[in-house]
């Protein structure tokens, strides 16, 4: 056969034109694939591997620098004051509710201490006494922390600021929770436009009405009730969010989170806690409020503890601080 015959023999090949419109396509899924990646690999890196250095606050050198009392994890919360604050829209901002959160990674341990807004204590830089909530309107997170940590002679690590809506939002996703409340609850403030009726006995709280609950303090104990009521919420929210029926809703969780939470733990931290916070309610967990008595000599309503009462305060839920006859912890 010639040379001629075989090319004729031969079946002819289409050129394929090039469908740029494909291409296109191809070229960006890639783009966003490679762009993930770097970015997936960056966030691994920032929050795993290295992740950003937070510095311990503490009273002194030696608080800081002590490896026992620095084994376990510090976390201030403060909860950004609520809609009926007697402060004007361009004030800044008291924290309406403030509670230490120890953590011991290792033995998944717990311990919660409630801190009286009304605490009286010396906010660094300001003369006289102050209350415990006004650190944070006059000087940020940093004041708040610093305050707490002179206060409580303890190293804080880290801290989360947690916006009211944050709240109301994360009890209605898990569905609300179940609740004794011990007594009758009403109040009325037309000038915030708030209401609070709740009834006594055993109750579903949704969101708002889980708001309203742990908001109230027009009773005789004022700001002490409060405070014990938000632990006793706490405990009832904290199972219900560690359920096996709330674990679909996580996503939805750590979304709200992200709108409302501000914080400096890394990752990898909160997940060390998470770990030990889904225990709650174990013998592991312990919770008390800083010991004190009513104190209105000056003729300001202050809640006023002593350096024997804030000692015993963290002995009961086995948080360790720096005593003041000793450099190191025994």
């Amino acid at each position: 056969m010639s040379v001629e015959e075989n090319r004729e023999s031969r079946p002819v090949r289409k050129k394929r034109k090039l469908r740029w419109g494909r291409l296109v396509f191809v070229l960006l899924v890639l783009a966003v694939l490679l762009t993930g990646a770097f970015w997936g690999t960056v966030w691994i890196y920032d929050n795993f591997i290295n992740p950003p250095k937070v510095d311990v606050v503490g009273a002194s050198d030696k608080i800081t620098q002590n490896e026992k009392l620095n084994k376990r994890i510090n976390i201030l919360l403060l909860g950004i004051d609520d809609g009926d604050s007697d402060a004007a829209p361009d004030e800044p901002k008291r924290t309406d509710a403030m509670m230490l959160a120890s953590f011991d990674p290792g033995d998944n341990k717990v311990a919660l201490l409630s801190l009286p807004r009304d605490t009286k204590v010396q906010i660094p830089g300001r003369a006289g006494w102050d209350k415990l909530n006004a650190a944070y309107a006059y000087g940020g997170v940093m004041m708040a922390k610093q305050t707490v940590a002179n206060l409580l002679q303890v190293p804080i690590h880290y801290y989360v600021l947690v916006d009211w809506r944050a709240f109301i939002d994360v009890i209605d996703l898990i569905g609300g929770v179940d609740l004794y409340v011990e007594k009758d609850m009403y109040y009325e403030d037309p000038y915030a436009d708030l209401v609070i009726d709740i009834k006594h006995g055993y109750q579903h709280l949704d969101g708002k009405r889980a708001g309203e609950y742990v908001r109230f303090r027009k009773d005789e104990l004022g700001d002490i009730g409060r405070v014990q009521r938000q632990q006793k919420f706490m405990k009832a929210a904290a199972a219900q969010i560690f359920n096996i029926d709330t674990v679909t809703k996580i996503p939805a969780l750590f979304s709200t989170v992200d709108r409302h939470v501000e914080t400096d733990m890394n990752t990898l931290t909160m997940i060390k806690a998470a770990n030990s916070f889904k225990l709650f309610g174990d013998e592991k967990v312990k919770s008390g409020m800083l010991y004190g008595n009513f104190d209105d000599t000056e003729g300001i309503s202050y809640w006023a503890t002593s350096r024997e009462e804030v000692q015993k305060s963290l002995d009961e839920i086995g948080v360790p601080y720096m005593k003041d006859d000793e450099d190191e912890q025994e």
